[in-house]
């Protein structure tokens, strides 16, 4: 998972049911009741999303029985750090700084968003 690509939004969403569910593994039925219904997305179209993620080596399934169980091999925290920073390679050439003036370089100085920016780079540096 060194190289991890950004997904596509709806296997990205699989991915966060699947990332913040309690129990592993997870079986079908459990992702159509927490994604797929919600998305209006029906059995086959959840299937072929988890095919998607497992030839990509996100996750892995075995069959139980008439089941078949969902395991996430792709780490979270790892996918959205390798996401965030290919955001920031792409669009920001690689930094930070630029990233954060674009999205605040318009805020107060009395922002409570800059406040908490300031805050958190003194904790860390």
């Amino acid at each position: 998972m060194d190289n991890i690509r950004k997904l596509p939004e709806a296997e990205f969403d699989v991915m966060v049911a699947l990332w913040d569910c309690k129990v592993s593994p997870v079986n079908t039925a459990y992702l159509m009741e927490n994604v797929g219904k919600h998305k209006g997305w029906k059995a086959p179209t959840l299937i072929s999303f988890l095919s998607r993620l497992e030839e990509k080596g996100f996750i892995h399934s075995e069959k139980k029985g008439k089941e078949r169980q969902y395991y996430a091999d792709a780490n979270k925290d790892e996918y959205i750090k390798n996401v965030t920073l290919d955001f920031i390679e792409r669009y920001h050439c690689g930094s930070l700084v630029k990233m954060i003036d674009v999205v605040y370089g318009d805020l107060s100085e009395s922002s409570d968003e800059l406040d908490e920016m300031k805050k958190w780079f003194q904790q860390q540096y």
